[in-house]
This record gives C-alpha cells, structure tokens and sequence, in this order.
C-alpha cells in the first residue's frame, strides 16, 4: 500500500509516537550537554530509558503502520 496513505489514515497514532520520539531526543541532548554536571547513575538510566522508549516508539509506529489499528 503507499505509505502516504497509511500515514494519512493512521495520523493521530504517528502524532503520538512522533511526539514521544522527539521529546525523547531532546532530553537526551539536554542531558548529553549537561553531562559534566549531572551523577554518573543519572545519565546512564536517563539514556537506557530514552534509548528504549525511542525504539519501543519506533516498533510500535512501524507495527500500528502497516500491521495493526484498522479502525
């Protein structure tokens, strides 16, 4: 199917996932600049938890994309 379609049809679910991307990445960059002022335990759990909840996002798009939600 075109992606553009899929896209279209399924944009409130891609807003979302989009948004939590974004927000992750700036978080990470905020924290990545901060790095020589924040615990060392702060900035490894902040970049697991954003590193996953990008890829989770990530997974779940691709999947709501071209698997699932056909409502």
């Amino acid at each position: 199917m075109d992606i553009w379609f899929l896209v279209k049809e399924r944009s409130m679910l891609f807003t979302l996932f989009a948004v939590i991307i974004i927000i992750n990445l700036l978080l990470l960059l905020a924290v990545w600049k901060k790095r020589a002022q924040l615990p060392k335990w702060l900035i490894i759990m902040t970049i697991f938890i954003c590193t996953l909840l990008i890829a989770l996002s990530i997974g779940l798009l691709v999947f709501t994309l071209f698997v699932g939600f056909n409502g």
